[in-house]
């Protein structure tokens, strides 16, 4: 990215000046100079289109990691007012709805564990299925799955996989409120029935890791992290579904903005007033698929578990956190 086209704000915030004739909100860009140096000039592109949307709150702004996406770049954030005229976008949310990280604390250091790290490899590599369509063995007719579509992560444990203790530090518990397995096609569902405990492709997977340096000691006795620890990251989505009703959506949004005659940037912005028929129906939609991703995470977290306790028994993996990043949530004004 050419940093002349920006202004710089403070040492890590940088902005979009208007054009002369530029009607949008302001763009709002977060990183050092190096970051933003290395980001794509589509992501400028991209950010500067959000900013024109309707019923936008604020800035349209980008993190540190942001680069190019579908319609709104990855690492895109924004704000719309429902009572406003805001709308949603298939595009804004992701395919890959509620891609987010399981990060599970060990009670095992490095040096314990070295001599059989490849037993572990071989192991994990066995247990957890990795790859475009690659299907595990748990197998789900429609009705079990509208029940992981309502219950997340809630459902998993209740089925078996992991404790109650894991839910305390997931997003929402666990589980979403106002999912509507109706609004999610056959389709979606059929691509889904053989993908739960299983980490797709791209850049999902499952990392056994470890903590190489403590930068804030307060910070990591407060999480119970010590150099050398051991800790698995666990990076993946809803699969074949969240992926099907993006697919879905983007067309029928599309044709939302059009009778509506909402002008858009973008063709790949395609969106909704959020209180329009096709703007719920979406939310229903992407909220089952938001509980899909935390069902899914909590059963790999169960796999992962087992796993370890095959190589190291008596090994504990406590679940430090499990946030996603491909998500809409609705959050009432601040007073």
């Amino acid at each position: 990215m050419n940093l002349d086209q920006l202004k710089q704000l403070q040492s890590y915030l940088w902005t979009l000046p208007h054009a002369s004739t530029e009607q949008r909100a302001e763009v709002l860009l977060y990183g050092n100079a190096a970051l933003l140096k290395s980001m794509d000039d589509k992501v400028l592109e991209q950010i500067a289109n959000v900013a024109r949307l309707p019923g936008l709150v604020g800035a349209a702004m980008t993190m540190p990691d942001a680069h190019w996406g579908y319609g709104f770049p990855i690492g895109g954030v924004a704000a719309f007012d429902a009572e406003q005229g805001g709308v949603i976008s298939a595009g804004g949310v992701g395919f890959d709805i509620s891609c987010g990280i399981r990060c599970l604390r060990s009670t095992m250091t490095v040096q314990d564990a070295a001599e059989r790290f490849a037993e572990l490899a071989d192991a994990l590599y066995k247990t957890i299925p990795a790859g475009v369509g690659e299907e595990g063995h748990i197998k789900m007719n429609p009705a079990q799955l509208d029940q992981v579509l309502r219950g997340g992560a809630q459902w998993a444990v209740k089925a078996g996989y992991g404790t109650t203790a894991d839910l305390e530090f997931v997003e929402e518990n666990g589980c979403v409120t106002d999912a509507i397995p109706e609004n999610v096609s056959d389709l979606a569902k059929k691509r889904q029935r053989g993908e739960m405990g299983t980490l797709g492709s791209g850049n999902h997977y499952l990392e056994v890791q470890f903590v190489d340096r403590i930068f804030d000691q307060v910070a990591a006795d407060a999480f119970g992290l010590n150099e050398g620890q051991i800790i698995i990251s666990i990076h993946c989505g809803s699969r074949g579904l969240g992926h099907q009703i993006g697919t879905d959506y983007l067309m029928m949004l599309a044709k939302a903005a059009n009778r509506l005659g909402i002008k858009l940037p973008d063709r790949e912005l395609a969106c909704a007033p959020i209180k329009s028929s096709e703007g719920q129906r979406y939310i229903g939609a992407m909220n089952a698929a938001i509980n899909c991703a935390l069902a899914n995470r909590q059963i790999l977290t169960h796999l992962t578990r087992e796993t370890f306790n095959t190589v190291y028994p008596n090994i504990h993996l406590d679940t430090l956190f499990d946030v996603s990043h491909n998500i809409l949530q609705k959050r009432a004004p601040r007073s």
